[in-house]
């Protein structure tokens, strides 16, 4: 009796575990919508879900770089800069840095404090 009490609060967290990553990744905006579309979404906040693919900390900026199987995007950070691997929600306002004739259209992470 207690053995099937236990797998059942198991098999329910699992479960409510898969839905909120789902919840998640339906809320969030595709990389692709936002590269494709930058002019809709500048300087309006959105959220991205997906998994981190490297980063680096350079003098000025820190950044990492997410993925979500429609496009991959930077994000700018003033926080600890996530691992390679981890699957995680971004919220943050969409801006384009040019450089030139250059233009790469990068998420600028909300901040603790904001938020």
């Amino acid at each position: 009796m207690i053995r099937q009490f236990e797998i059942w609060v198991v098999m329910s967290l699992v479960f409510l575990a898969g839905a909120c990553d789902l919840s998640t990744r339906l809320s969030a905006i595709k990389i692709k919508d936002l590269l494709e579309n930058p002019r809709k979404y500048e300087n309006r906040e959105v959220t991205i879900y997906g998994t981190v693919t490297g980063g680096a900390s350079l003098l000025v900026v820190k950044y990492f770089e997410i993925e979500d199987g429609t496009g991959a995007m930077r994000v700018v950070t003033s926080r600890v800069l996530p691992g390679k691997g981890e699957k995680i929600k971004v919220i943050g306002t969409l801006e384009s840095i040019e450089f030139g004739t250059e233009r790469m259209v990068v998420l600028r992470e909300k901040s603790e404090k904001e938020g």
